[in-house]
């Protein structure tokens, strides 16, 4: 089973995050006083030993560094944790088959650079991003070169959702309340972020680009109807035409394009959500992860429960492999 979506912070980079700032450094020690196997390795180790043949593709946990380092100083934070990422990659081998290049989304020609150095020189197999740099959309024409290379290079891009209690449930209010915006303002964020992606032309211009979705695609696949049949399609359009995709100038129905991207089981093991995934993506646009270690077993509980979850479909053992491991060893290009 290839996990591909788990996460880890390496010991440089957690350290050199304590001197960015107080902010940083406060988010940095509390999470890793909450969840020590971003850190720990004999933990990490323990942990993945409990599950047989369980390997890992690393992640940066985040928020993305651009939320803490300005400009000039996020590439050298990229740098550090591409660098730990490669290095646990090269020692243990068996365990970690790749790792994800985080990216300093706030500076996009070092950004390019590090995608050359990462993947030219240190074996990266793909790159991680959030659904939006510090409120900037990746559908904006600032970040259109990094979709280019990866799209040349044939490597995914995954992309993890990014929000805080800052973002109010309602305009009267300054803060979100009962976690709304992490239960239902992450799914929110993908969704938002995949749409704006794919209304801005980015599959028609790169019809080859790779797309890994957190949470298995956010809220698409429990509402690809409303998708399908979209507001203005109600009063303006027809059962064949939408609006929206006409004005966009997209060339494939609205919801071919949604099943381009691949989704991920990182689900907190939900049963009948794993279910709705696949039956949208289908076995060859789904792929196994975690989310490891956020949970409150360091990583157990999301391990057994996702692995679970994936064993109930009705689907082929063939089938299955293809969601443990198969997807992962075509979209990294594995022997």
């Amino acid at each position: 089973k290839i996990d591909l979506f788990p996460h880890i912070w390496p010991k440089a980079f957690y350290d050199r995050m304590q001197t960015v700032s107080e902010a940083a450094a406060k988010y940095h020690k509390n999470r890793l006083k909450d969840l020590p196997m971003l850190v720990d390795l004999e933990m990490r180790f323990r942990v993945m030993d409990s599950h047989e043949g369980y390997k890992q593709f690393l992640t940066a946990a985040g928020p993305g560094i651009e939320t803490y380092c300005d400009p000039n100083v996020s590439p050298e934070l990229a740098r550090i944790a591409n660098d730990g990422m490669a290095e646990l990659c090269a020692k243990y081998p068996d365990r970690f088959i790749g790792f994800g290049a985080s990216m300093p989304m706030n500076n996009v020609e070092a950004c390019l650079e590090e995608i050359d150095r990462t993947v030219g020189q240190m074996g990266a197999k793909g790159i991680q991003v959030f659904t939006n740099v510090l409120g900037k959309p990746l559908s904006h024409p600032d970040f259109r070169p990094i979709f280019r290379k990866m799209h040349d290079l044939d490597l995914p891009i995954w992309i993890h959702p990014i929000r805080g209690p800052q973002f109010s449930d309602y305009s009267t209010e300054t803060a979100s309340e009962n976690e709304i915006w992490f239960s239902f303002g992450w799914p929110y964020e993908t969704t938002a972020c995949a749409t704006r992606l794919i209304f801005s032309g980015i599959y028609d211009e790169l019809p080859n680009l790779k797309i890994v979705t957190h949470h298995m695609g956010g809220m698409i696949p429990y509402f690809a109807g409303k998708i399908e049949l979209g507001f203005d399609q109600i009063f303006y359009g027809t059962s064949k035409s939408n609006p929206q995709v006409v004005k966009a100038g997209l060339k494939k129905p609205i919801l071919e394009y949604y099943k381009m991207l691949y989704g991920d089981t990182a689900l907190n093991g939900g049963v009948a959500a794993t279910k709705c995934g696949h039956a949208f993506f289908g076995s060859d646009h789904a792929v196994f992860a975690t989310d490891a270690p956020f949970d409150a077993e360091d990583g157990r509980l999301l391990i057994r429960t996702t692995i679970a979850a994936i064993d109930s479909l009705e689907i082929s053992k063939a089938e299955k492999d293809q969601i443990f491991f198969g997807n992962a060893k075509r979209l990294l290009k594995l022997n």
